[in-house]
């Protein structure tokens, strides 16, 4: 859902960033799940065709920046990838409320409604990433 939301954004904002996601536990060419699809149907965007990969040492190397969904993502890819350190970040710390709960839950396996909140918690996020990646200031 955040490769879409972010690639949407990117897009409207006429930014040339190329947007691609991974993750630490996925499994290369998996579909994303009805519920996902179903939800970002619903803001107009079709992630039909996105398929999960791994995230890999070359891609960490190339990617500028890298966003988790939660402290334990960043914590575990940080680990992985000690040269990452200064491009990974947590997805909602753009927000710039000090008070928020950063981490998004993963909703696999929950309804709907779970992955529409979800939705909604990435989808807050992405003006500030947006700003941040543009300008490489936190305080965007």
């Amino acid at each position: 859902m955040a490769e879409g939301l972010f690639r949407q954004l990117v897009e409207e904002s006429g930014e040339d960033i190329t947007v691609a996601s991974a993750g630490i536990g996925a499994m290369d060419g998996a579909p994303p799940s009805a519920n996902s699809v179903d939800a970002m149907n619903e803001e107009g965007i079709d992630i039909s065709a996105q398929r999960s990969q791994m995230l890999i040492p070359p891609m960490v190397e190339e990617f500028t920046h890298i966003f988790g969904m939660g402290r334990g993502h960043i914590e575990l890819i940080r680990n992985y990838f000690p040269g990452s350190v200064e491009k990974t970040f947590v997805l909602r710390e753009f927000l710039g409320d000090g008070d928020l709960d950063l981490d998004v839950p993963d909703p696999i396996g929950m309804d709907l409604e779970e992955y529409k909140r979800c939705r909604n918690l990435i989808k807050e996020a992405m003006p500030g990433i947006l700003k941040f990646v543009i300008s490489g200031d936190l305080e965007a």
